[in-house]
């Protein structure tokens, strides 16, 4: 069996690099001779971060442009004409790809998350012509973003996917309030990701270690200037001074135009002197950052895979979210997001995160402790079964 998987970035967008490895992984599992073709952005940072069982093309010829000229250029034809003249031309390499494809998913998680998507709605659009099962897998929509007459176009769109599998149960319940009848639930398929056990300690003086994930992108959401990064500073400084912690700070997403190592730097350059205390851990794949992520004791995300990944191994862990995902995957591991995720457009003191961090995770350790007892198996193996449908489309005896 043939499978495309298309609007992926790039590998160095670790959490999108998750994402494609447990899809096939999960898919491998119910169709073994499964072949995977990815249609990428940027397929040489793909090689680079896996070295088989995918076969990795040009997205377009259009990705020989930088990012803001080829947004631009897609952009500006897709929301005024809703149309990619010679698509056939310009796409020739996905579209080959389609022809020869049992289903094709579109994956990337934030895939048709923000605005009108426009440039994605068309692309879908036009490959349906090529394979008729279309997937979109594992994706977060907050409502404002479905409801009015802007997003018309989008929300055809969605309602022409084969299937679409929602990551949380507020994006589902949004699809079901507004009738659609394609969607199911099923958890982001990064849960079933595995890990790469690190070569050597982390540190050295064997002290716990506390994981801290921050990005350039969720400071575009604050609303009183670096205090994100305050904030973080803060954290940090309380780690360092009241307990015996180290403090991992993980990049998991190190584009060019959004690199968490940029930030991380900018973070420890205002630490002065920390004694060893703080490394940035940036090297690797999504397999080797996740080995990282399991030597931590506590961790604090602002990347949603990072967060996926440290809630996939029980870490207790706080979100500083910035839309709806962040709060719909707490929600359905913990019945409750409060205490687990702190929206950044909320942050307005130095000490909020650190307070948080402290008087809810640590103090409350041992009982999400339990939680991810009670809960994380179960969730795992539903993340997994995400499969299943997409074996019922393929045979044909889909359900809805």
């Amino acid at each position: 069996m043939n499978i495309l998987l298309y609007n992926h970035g790039t590998s160095y967008n670790h959490g999108c690099e998750a994402i494609i490895r447990s899809v096939a992984h999960s898919i491998s599992k119910r169709f073994p001779d499964a072949s995977f073709t990815v249609s990428s952005l940027r397929p040489d940072e793909d090689r680079e971060m896996i070295k088989e069982g995918f076969e990795f093309i040009n997205c377009d010829s259009f990705n020989r442009l930088n990012f803001e000229k080829r947004r631009l250029v897609l952009g500006s034809m897709t929301t005024v004409f809703h149309n990619i003249p010679a698509f056939g031309h310009f796409f020739r390499d996905t579209v080959r790809a389609a022809r020869e494809a049992d289903a094709m998913i579109s994956v990337g998680g934030d895939s048709f998350s923000y605005g009108k998507s426009a440039e994605l709605t068309t692309i879908s659009n036009k490959l349906r012509k090529y394979c008729k099962n279309s997937v979109l897998w594992g994706c977060s929509i907050d409502e404002k973003y479905l409801v009015g007459d802007e997003f018309r176009y989008k929300v055809k769109g969605l309602r022409d996917f084969s299937l679409i599998t929602a990551r949380e149960s507020i994006t589902y319940g949004t699809f079901r309030k507004l009738g659609f009848d394609n969607v199911e639930l099923y958890p982001d398929p990064a849960f079933t990701l595995g890990k790469n056990e690190p070569a050597r300690p982390l540190f050295d003086n064997g002290e716990d270690i506390v994981g801290i994930n921050i990005s350039p992108l969720i400071m575009t959401y604050e609303n009183s200037d670096s205090i994100t990064l305050r904030c973080y500073r803060e954290l940090i400084e309380r780690i360092l001074k009241t307990t015996p912690f180290n403090v991992a700070l993980v990049s998991h997403v190190i584009c060019k135009t959004s690199n968490d190592s940029s930030s991380a730097r900018a973070l420890t350059a205002s630490l002065g002197e920390t004694g060893g205390r703080v490394k940035i851990f940036d090297r690797g794949n999504a397999l080797d950052l996740k080995g990282v992520i399991s030597k931590c004791r506590f961790f604090v995300a602002a990347r949603t895979h990072a967060s996926v990944a440290a809630y996939s191994l029980c870490i207790p862990t706080l979100v500083v979210g910035y839309s709806v995902k962040s709060r719909g995957i707490a929600r359905d591991i913990f019945g409750d997001e409060d205490g687990y995720v702190i929206p950044v457009q909320e942050l307005s003191s130095e000490g909020a995160l650190a307070d948080l961090f402290f008087d809810h995770i640590v103090k409350n350790e041992d009982k999400i402790r339990n939680v991810y007892d009670a809960v994380m198996p179960d969730y795992i193996r539903r993340a997994d079964a995400a499969a299943d449908s997409l074996a019922r489309l393929v045979k044909g005896d889909a359900a809805w």
